[in-house]
């Protein structure tokens, strides 16, 4: 792991292992780059996976605080910049897939291909920024360990074993409450994202867990409809945070989907 300090102002830590086609991982939220585990130890040997903790979560500083989704994608591409990565697979789950849509409108050259897993193109409905600006009174009043204890049971399926959505509840009680507030604000404020759906023409794979009670798989479709030639993969089991949860079958979503581009490049 490593840290940059970019042209934005952030500070972000970042993992980067292996070699070979740059894919990055965009985290979901209240969580950090730690949610990558199983893709970063198992795909490392034939990709290189870049995964970093966006600002103020994980090991990122907070400063300056974002004020959008705008804000995150700006790191995402000033951390290119600064490795040397002129294009990349996105794979962004949750909020990361909202990030990857904002990255799409700042630099769509950027992209080789698209994974967008457990996310949606829509804003938010006003009950949805309603629940989002209550949260974020919450995590300011009571700590980023009471959110998670009532977020993340809803982000599972139902069998997750004990010991896996303890690991999440840590991971997210560590990161500050502001950062996670921030989150919150940057995410309710989001455009619709829907008319970007027919102008993606990279190879896109839209990833779903069938116990996806958030984003559930009926969301997956519109953006497979939406997006000409991607490919639906629904997981059984999953919850919302299919890559922590299944990352098997997720690995072989993402695997197939780095073919099809290296394909593409042949």
């Amino acid at each position: 792991m490593s840290t940059l300090s970019l042209p934005t102002g952030a500070q972000l830590r970042y993992d980067d292992v292996g070699s070979g086609t740059p894919v990055v991982l965009l985290h979901a939220f209240p969580l950090s780059a730690a949610l990558w585990r199983a893709q970063l130890t198992t795909l490392s040997d034939r990709f290189r996976m870049i995964a970093p903790d966006l600002r103020g979560f994980g090991g990122s500083a907070l400063t300056p605080a974002p004020q959008s989704l705008d804000d995150y994608a700006d790191d995402v591409i000033a951390l290119l910049d600064a490795l040397g990565i002129g294009q990349a697979i996105f794979a962004g789950l949750s909020m990361g897939g909202y990030i990857a849509f904002a990255l799409w409108r700042k630099a769509p050259e950027r992209f080789s291909g698209l994974l967008l897993a457990d996310t949606r193109a829509t804003a938010d409905s006003e009950e949805a920024r309603a629940t989002r600006a209550a949260n974020a009174e919450l995590v300011l009043q009571e700590g980023s360990a009471a959110l998670a204890e009532r977020l993340l049971p809803n982000l599972v399926a139902p069998q997750v074993s004990p010991a896996l959505l303890a690991e999440l509840k840590a991971i997210a009680a560590a990161n500050p409450p502001a950062a996670i507030a921030a989150a919150l604000h940057a995410m309710a404020a989001r455009p619709d994202s829907t008319p970007l759906l027919n102008q993606i023409r990279v190879p896109v794979t839209v990833v779903v867990g069938d116990e996806d009670r958030l984003t559930p798989p009926a969301e997956a479709r519109v953006l497979h409809e939406g997006i000409a030639g991607s490919r639906l993969v629904v997981i059984p089991g999953a919850g919302h945070l299919s890559a922590i949860e299944r990352p098997a079958e997720f690995n072989l979503a993402l695997t197939e989907l780095v073919m099809r581009v290296e394909a593409g490049r042949a």
